[in-house]
């Protein structure tokens, strides 16, 4: 059988997918912040009303694509915590159902 040695670098250099994903947005957030605040630097530097204009309109579609990125991770935290809610009210009423069910308290059935 052979074995192959295992270079002590290579198990740093392997990140987690979720680490690599955060590291990405940030660094597209990042970007995007630049990218807007160098949109504006130049809108102020142009002499040209038309040219402002258009700078402008471009910037508040970054910004308005900034907000939608963020409020993005948002609604997935809150996905996560609606999915683990639904699973641990699923293992506490898992024995009651049948029980309820049975009796019918309410008279619905």
């Amino acid at each position: 059988m052979v074995k192959f040695k295992q270079s002590k670098n290579s198990s740093k250099a392997k990140q987690p997918s979720s680490e690599i994903k955060d590291s990405q947005d940030e660094n597209g957030g990042q970007l995007l912040d630049t990218t807007i605040t160098a949109i504006n630097i130049a809108k102020e530097l142009v002499p040209i009303d038309l040219a402002k204009g258009i700078l402008g309109t471009v910037a508040n579609i970054l910004i308005v694509a900034q907000s939608v990125i963020k409020n993005q991770s948002d609604f997935q935290a809150i996905v996560n915590h609606c999915m683990n809610i639904t699973r641990i009210l699923e293992r506490a009423t898992k024995g009651c159902y049948r029980t309820t069910i049975s009796k019918d308290p309410w008279g619905l059935l």
